[in-house]
Parts: C-alpha cells; sequence; structure tokens
C-alpha cells in the first residue's frame, strides 16, 4: 500500500513521531512519502495513495480537516487516519473531522494493527486499543505505553528531512527519551500523564541507539548543532547520562541544546554537560511569585526564586548559555511578578529570555481553573493560539494586557539594559501602548538570538 502521511506545517524540527511511523509501515512491506501542506510538496507525491496518515496540533485541526475535504473530492477511496496531540486532547471532535479514523496517544503499536487489518482487505478490527471509528472508541488504557524503546524500528528520518528544507538547515533534533515525570497544570503533559496513570511514563532508548541514529543524520545531511527536544534531557547524573557524555564527545562531537529543569542543576550535572559540548540549555521558571509557581502552575519546586537566581549564576560559571521562559499573566499574578522577571533574569546572568502569554492548553488542570473562575468561556479553543498575543483571560484589565504585552515584545530587551536605563525602560513599558515598531524589534531580537546566542546556526 501506498501511504501519505501529511502535516500542516514544519518548523525547525521534523516530525518525529511520523518517523516511527514510517519505519512502522516500511517493516510491513508499505511505501512512504510525505506532505506538508504550506509548501508545493503535495504535487511530487504518489497521485492515489491508499492511506493519508494526518498529524496535527489543535491549532491546525481545521486546515488539516479541509485538506482531507478536498482530497475526498478526487478520490474517495482512500482511507484517512488522524494521530497527533490533536486527537490525542480532543478525541470528541472526531465525528466533525470527516477522518476514517483517530489514533489516540502513543501510535506505533496501534498503527501496526490498523495497517495488518486494512492490508488484509477486511473490515479493521473494532477492538484496536487506541484507536477511534464510526463504530467504537477503545480506550488508551488498554495497551500500555511501550517500555523497552529499542524495540522500535530505526525512525525513518528520510522521510522529512529529505523531503523538506530540513535537509539543508544546520540543526537536527533528536529525542533520547519520552514522557515528563511532571505534570505542571499547563502543560500538555499534565492531560498525557493522568492517560497512563500508572505506568512508567519516563523511558529511555539505549546511548548506542541515539548516537546511532546521530551518526546516520550526520551523515546523509548537514548536521553542526544538535538540538535535544525531550522534556527533560537529564534529572540527575546517573550511568545513562555518564555514558551518553562519555560516547557522545567521542563520537559526535557537536555543540548541542537541552531542556533541563532548574531545581535538577548542579555542578555534577553541569560538569558533564559542559564536558560532552552543551552550548545553552532551556529552562522555565514560569513565574516570579513562588506561590503561583508552585499553586497555580504546579510546578511544585524545589527553589524559590532567589535560589534560581544561583542557580542561573551556576550555570553561566560553567560557560553554558541560557534561555529561560516565563509565562506572563498567569492567573492570581501581578504586573510586579511580571515585569520582575527582568530583575530576575538579569540577576542571573540569562543569555536569552523567553516570554509566553498563558494559555491553558484543553485537557489541562490550568484550562479547568480558568473555566471554573470565569477567565475563559467553555468554547475557548485551548489549542496554544493566542500564546503569542495580548492576554485572553478575563481576569485582567486591558491596560494590564497591554503593559504584559510590552514585557512579551521587549523583556528580553530589557534584561540587557544597564541598570541606570531600567527605570526609563520599565517606564516605557507601562505607558506607551504596544506597536508594531515593538513587534518588529521583538522579532528581530529573537531571531539574532536564536541564530546566533542559543543555536550555533551563523
Amino acid at each position: 500500500m501506498k501511504i501519505l502521511f501529511v502535516v500542516p506545517q514544519l518548523d525547525y524540527a521534523d516530525h518525529i513521531s511520523i518517523s516511527y511511523l514510517s519505519a512502522v509501515a516500511k517493516e510491513l512491506g508499505h511505501e512512504t512519502s510525505f506532505c506538508n501542506l504550506n509548501s508545493k510538496a503535495y504535487q511530487n507525491c504518489p497521485n492515489t495513495p491508499d492511506i493519508f496518515a494526518y498529524s496535527t496540533t489543535i491549532k491546525h485541526f481545521e486546515k488539516i480537516c479541509s485538506f482531507n475535504k478536498w482530497m475526498k473530492q478526487f478520490n474517495k477511496n482512500f482511507i484517512s487516519i488522524l494521530g497527533g496531540s490533536h486527537a490525542t486532547f480532543a478525541p470528541e471532535t472526531f465525528k466533525q473531522s470527516g477522518m476514517d479514523y483517530y489514533c489516540v496517544g502513543e501510535g506505533e503499536g496501534a498503527f501496526k494493527d490498523f495497517l495488518m487489518d486494512v492490508d488484509k482487505k477486511c473490515c479493521v478490527s473494532s477492538s484496536i486499543p487506541n484507536l477511534i471509528s464510526k463504530t467504537s472508541v477503545n480506550p488508551v488504557s488498554v495497551r500500555p505505553l511501550i517500555k523497552d524503546l529499542d524495540s522500535l524500528p530505526f525512525p525513518d528520518r528520510d522521510l522529512t528531512l529529505a523531503n523538506s528544507y530540513l535537509k539543508d538547515i544546520p540543526k537536527k533534533t533528536f529525542y533520547t527519551s519520552r514522557g515528563c515525570p511532571y505534570s505542571c497544570s499547563y502543560c500538555a503533559n499534565n492531560h498525557y500523564n493522568k492517560m497512563h496513570r500508572g505506568q512508567k511514563i519516563v523511558r529511555r532508548f539505549s546511548v548506542d541507539r541515539i548516537i546511532d541514529e546521530i551518526k546516520y543524520v550526520k551523515s546523509k545531511y548537514r548536521c553542526e548543532f544538535i538540538k535535544f527536544g525531550d522534556d527533560v534531557f537529564a534529572l540527575k547524573v546517573d550511568d545513562w547520562f555518564r555514558e551518553f557524555s562519555l560516547k557522545y564527545k567521542e563520537q559526535v562531537n557537536l555543540s548541542f541544546n537541552c531542556f533541563l529543569r532548574i531545581d535538577s542543576v548542579n555542578d555534577d550535572l553541569l560538569k558533564l554537560l559542559s564536558e560532552a559540548g552543551c552550548h545553552s540549555v532551556h529552562l522555565s521558571i514560569d513565574s516570579t511569585n513562588d506561590l503561583i509557581r508552585d499553586c497555580v502552575l504546579t510546578r511544585k519546586s524545589k527553589l524559590d526564586t532567589e535560589e534560581m537566581i544561583d542557580t542561573l549564576k551556576l550555570i553561566y560559571s560553567y560557560g553554558i548559555k541560557t534561555w529561560v521562559n516565563y509565562m506572563l499573566a498567569a492567573p492570581l499574578s501581578t504586573l510586579s511578578d511580571d515585569v520582575s522577571t527582568i530583575r530576575v533574569s538579569k540577576a542571573g546572568k540569562v543569555s536569552y529570555t523567553h516570554y509566553s502569554m498563558t494559555d491553558p492548553i484543553k485537557g489541562t488542570d490550568l484550562y479547568e481553573y480558568c473555566l471554573t473562575n470565569g477567565y475563559i468561556d467553555k468554547s475557548y479553543s485551548g489549542d496554544m493560539s493566542n500564546c503569542t498575543v495580548r492576554s485572553v483571560l478575563k481576569c485582567f484589565t486591558n491596560k494590564e494586557k497591554d503593559i504584559r504585552y510590552n514585557v512579551y515584545l521587549l523583556g528580553a530587551l530589557g534584561v540587557k539594559l544597564p541598570y541606570c536605563f531600567l527605570r526609563l525602560f520599565i517606564f516605557i513599558l507601562n505607558v506607551v501602548k504596544p506597536n508594531r515598531f515593538f513587534e518588529w524589534v521583538h522579532k528581530k531580537y529573537y531571531k539574532y538570538n536564536i541564530e546566533r546566542i542559543i543555536y550555533k546556526l551563523s
């Protein structure tokens, strides 16, 4: 069979999930191809795919559904299946989607069972776990998470890399694990972990498996900098991490970026990261208000804000650059909380301060909290489409929203100003309305930091 994998858009990291699904399909003898709807790639794809396999977030759900409906005008015989975060977090949208099937949660097992039934030219079983069809909704809890990740076929990285602009960019993204041990109220993992309660959420590939994948991609495509996209790359120095730091340096030896949990950072961890070639780390503080961070956002941090500043200074002392994210306009937060992010990043010698506007994701505890308190309506999409605009929460005045949006646009630049200019800078944030010039500055400064400071792309 011919299977066409379709995504609504590509950013700077290929969809690793469909690389694994493509590998599953190829093991069964099927032919796979790839289409990015934001490009002209579809005209180079098979004329008559047997299966359209879609992957999308909630944000791009309608775009995918429109494409599927449009394709049905030309070929009514193909089978459509949709997976990804939308199917997982909003399974109730199945009937309106026009899809034949939804794949919910971890997809390799369900996709394999689905393909085997289709290949037999018979009806797809109504009892396949993780699958939603027009006749059945099968629970995710029946199919356990994959315990041994090395049992998965080698990901088909060529599917997206060879068929997109990603082959030519210097940064490549890899994942050494699956799952996050934390369930912060605002994160998609909050919903995902509840789906799999009682199971081992965090699982790792072996070091050799990851090194082999990196070496394969490096041998075929431009690869000068590596990003590890794991929710948390390392929580402590353990046998796996010691092995990784040694083999990565010996066999790959490229600068890399990764995500860390700030209250897990210590000298031992930083020493190994530095020796392995870590160039920069992503960290989240989210709020400078300890109560909001731990009770509203439920990060349950072991550190207070001042201790986080000391940790940021420690990372700086190792020569590792820091990207620190704050969530502006969190429920119950004050303007003082959000403006003080500039002081905290400045004191912690942060390389780049990143901001996002609080945007409750559907299915999370924060979404329910905001809904219960009247900060959002029941019709609110919860698709993360509002994390880069003025706050949409009803608990703030327009003036408060404007100031916070100014912090979003210019806060990172303010961190780099001398202390003598900070008072004037904060005054400007308070009295000048957000405008196109501020947005232009934000865009340019963000691009500069991404390409030259956090990632070594130019």
